[in-house]
C-alpha cells in the first residue's frame, strides 16, 4: 500500500467521526490560538515601545552634569565638534528657563503657566538631537544663536493654545516679560496635548545669561550619534573625557553620558523574555491538547481491531498500519493547529489594539501611527510545526499498538 492510499484512508477515518474529531482537535486549537494572542501581544507592545524611543530620538545620548566650570564644558562642547566629529553628528545643549518673577507666557489676552509648559533653551541642533520635526516655519538658526536673537520655536500645544487656526509665524509672544517673534512650530508628538512635552517653547542657548542672570552650575546636552553603533563608544569617550577635567571624587557635582537605546535593549530583552515566559505556559494546553489525541486514538484503535486484523491478514505491513495511525494523528493536529493560528490572529488584534490603546492613553510617551497587532511569519509556522509534531509523538504509541496486534487475535474480535 501505497502513502497515497494510506492518507486517503486516514482522511476518511477522520470524516467518518466528525464530532469526535472536532472536539480532538479542541486542545489543540486553544493551545495554538494562546500561544499566538499571548506572544503577539507582547510583540506588538514591544513593536509600540521601540517606535516610541525613536519617536523621542534615535541614537540619542543624554549628556548631564554639575560641578564643573564653565571652561570644562566649553572644552567638552569643542571636543565634540573635533576628536568625535566621526560618532557625534549633532549637539545642543539644553537648559531650562524658571520664570522666577511668575509672569507667565503671553499672547495678547491668552497666557499660559510656565509650570506646565517647558521652555528650553538649545542651539540650531535641538531638533534634530531630540526629533524634533518642524510642521510650520524653520527651527532656530546659527545666526538666531550667535546673535542672541529674541525668537522661538514653539509645540503644538502652545500653538493650539495661543493661535488655534491661525497661522502663529512672525507673531510675538511674551515669555517672562520679554517678546518673542514665532519663527516655527513642532510637529506634535503627544498628540498636542496639554501638560504633555509638546507644551514646550524653544530660545536660543545664547539668551540664557541673559534672561536667568545664573545658570545654577548645572548642564544638560543631547547629543546624536551617527549610528547605533557608535553610541557606546561615544558614551565611553565622553565620560573618560570629563574625568580628565572634573573631579568626581571629592564628592561635589557629577557626570554622567547615557541613552535611551540601553534602556530600550533592556525593554526589549524584558519583553522578549515575557513572551518566551507566557508562550511556554500557554504550551501547557497544547500538551494537553496532545495527551486528548493520543486517548482518541487509542479508542479508535480498540474500535478497529477487526480491520486492522483484515488489512494485516490481506499483506498489509507493519510500517503501513503505523503510517495509517501516524497520518491520522498528525491530519487532526494539523487542522486543529491550521484553525488554532486563525482563531490565534483574531485574538491577537483584539487583545493586542486593546493593550496598545491603553498605554497609548498614558501620556507620557509619544503617540506614534496605529498598527494592527498580527502574529509574525515565524510565530505561526512555529505554532503550526509544533502541532504537527505533537500529533505525531502523541500518536506514536496508539500507532505502534495497533502494528502489534496479531491477525489471528485482531480477527476474533467482534
Amino acid at each position: 500500500m501505497n502513502w497515497i492510499q494510506t492518507i486517503r484512508m486516514a482522511v476518511k477515518s477522520i470524516g467518518n467521526n466528525k464530532v469526535r474529531s472536532i472536539l480532538t482537535m479542541l486542545g489543540i486549537i486553544i493551545g495554538v490560538a494562546s500561544v499566538i494572542a499571548i506572544v503577539a501581544s507582547i510583540q506588538g507592545t514591544s513593536k509600540l515601545q521601540r517606535l516610541q524611543f525613536e519617536a523621542m530620538g534615535t541614537n540619542q545620548i543624554q549628556i548631564s552634569g554639575y560641578g564643573p566650570k564653565s571652561a570644562d564644558w566649553k572644552a567638552l562642547e569643542e571636543y565634540m565638534d573635533t576628536e568625535l566629529k566621526d560618532q557625534i553628528k549633532a549637539w545642543s545643549p539644553q537648559s531650562y528657563y524658571w520664570d522666577w518673577q511668575n509672569k507667565g507666557i503671553k499672547y495678547r489676552t491668552k497666557s499660559l503657566k510656565t509650570d506646565n509648559t517647558q521652555i528650553y533653551f538649545g542651539n540650531q541642533n535641538y531638533g534634530i538631537c531630540t526629533n524634533n520635526v518642524i510642521s510650520t516655519g524653520r527651527d532656530l538658526s546659527e545666526a538666531d544663536c550667535r546673535n542672541a536673537a529674541k525668537v522661538c520655536v514653539i509645540g503644538e500645544t502652545v500653538r493650539k493654545a495661543f493661535f488655534g487656526a491661525m497661522s502663529p509665524l512672525d507673531q510675538t509672544i511674551r515669555i517672562g516679560g520679554t517678546s518673542f517673534k514665532v519663527v516655527g512650530v513642532y510637529k506634535g508628538k503627544y498628540g498636542g496635548k496639554l501638560n504633555s512635552q509638546d507644551q514646550m517653547i524653544l530660545l536660543p542657548y545664547t539668551l540664557e545669561q541673559r534672561m536667568m542672570s545664573s545658570s545654577g552650575g548645572s548642564k544638560q546636552y543631547y547629543a546624536q550619534a551617527v549610528d547605533k553603533e557608535a553610541i557606546q563608544p561615544a558614551i565611553d569617550k565622553l565620560k573618560a573625557f570629563m574625568a580628565t577635567r572634573f573631579d568626581s571624587t571629592s564628592g561635589y557635582g557629577y557626570f554622567d553620558a547615557y541613552s535611551n537605546s540601553q534602556w530600550q535593549e533592556q525593554s526589549e530583552a524584558s519583553n522578549n523574555l515575557l513572551a518566551l515566559l507566557g508562550g511556554g505556559i500557554a504550551s501547557i494546553s497544547l500538551l494537553v491538547g496532545g495527551i486528548g489525541i493520543m486517548n482518541i486514538m487509542l479508542v479508535s484503535v480498540t474500535e478497529r481491531t477487526r480491520e486492522i486484523g483484515i488489512r494485516m491478514a490481506i499483506g498489509a505491513r507493519k510500517r503501513d498500519i503505523i503510517g495509517q495511525f501516524l497520518i491520522e494523528a498528525a491530519v487532526v493536529s494539523c487542522c486543529g493547529g491550521i484553525i488554532g493560528i486563525i482563531v490565534g490572529c483574531f485574538a491577537s488584534a483584539i487583545l493586542g489594539n486593546l493593550l496598545l490603546a491603553q498605554q497609548l492613553q498614558g501620556g507620557w510617551m509619544p503617540q506614534v501611527e496605529q498598527f494592527t497587532v498580527l502574529p509574525s511569519l515565524g510565530l505561526m509556522l512555529g505554532a503550526f510545526l509544533f502541532s504537527a509534531l505533537l500529533g505525531i509523538i502523541f500518536g506514536l504509541y496508539p500507532a505502534n499498538k495497533a502494528s502489534n496486534l496479531q491477525p489471528v487475535d485482531a480477527l476474533r474480535t467482534q
